[in-house]
C-alpha cells in the first residue's frame, strides 16, 4: 500500500521540476524581450541593446575584459562598442596605471542616458505591477528572491 504514494511522489517530484524548468524557459525569454523593447523605446532606438548592456557594466565598474566575458562577446566587439560610445560622448576612457589598461566611466550624458532607460523601464513595469493584488505582489517578490538564489546556484554548476 505504501508503494503507490511513493511512486506518485516520485512522479510529482520529477514532473514538478520539469514543469518549473519549462515555465522558467518560457517566462524568462518573454520578460527579457519586453525589457529589451522598453529599453530601446526609452532612447528612441539610438543605442543597441548590447550598447545599453555595456553602459550597465561600465556603471558597475567593470573593465573591457570583464564586460566581454560577462556579455559573452569578443574583446574586438567590445572595443568597437566602446569606441562608438566614446565617440558619442556617452562614456570616457582614461589611461590606467599600466598603459595597456583603460579605466572606463560614464560621462554625464552617459549617466543621464542610463538613468533615462532605468526610469522608463521601471515606470512601465510599475504600471503592470499596480494591477496586481497585494498578495500577488508579495508572491512576485518572494519568487524573484528565489529566482536570484537559483541563478546564483546555476553559476556554480
Amino acid at each position: 500500500m505504501a508503494f503507490w504514494p511513493n511512486i506518485y511522489l516520485t512522479w510529482l517530484t520529477i514532473n514538478g521540476f520539469y514543469m518549473l524548468s519549462k515555465k522558467l524557459l518560457e517566462s524568462l525569454p518573454q520578460a527579457i524581450r519586453i525589457i529589451r523593447k522598453l529599453s530601446t523605446e526609452s532612447v528612441g532606438g539610438s543605442l543597441t541593446l548590447q550598447q545599453m548592456r555595456v553602459l550597465n557594466r561600465i556603471n558597475e565598474g567593470q573593465g573591457q575584459t570583464e564586460i566581454a566575458e560577462s556579455l559573452q562577446v569578443s574583446l574586438a566587439a567590445i572595443s568597437k562598442m566602446i569606441a562608438c560610445l566614446t565617440k558619442h560622448k556617452i562614456i570616457q576612457s582614461k589611461a590606467g596605471v599600466d598603459r595597456r589598461t583603460h579605466i572606463l566611466s560614464l560621462t554625464p550624458k552617459g549617466k543621464q542616458t542610463l538613468n533615462k532607460i532605468t526610469t522608463y523601464v521601471s515606470s512601465k513595469l510599475d504600471i503592470g505591477i499596480a494591477d496586481l493584488t497585494n498578495e500577488e505582489k508579495d508572491q512576485l517578490m518572494k519568487s524573484l528572491v528565489i529566482l536570484d538564489k537559483l541563478m546564483n546556484k546555476m553559476k556554480e554548476v
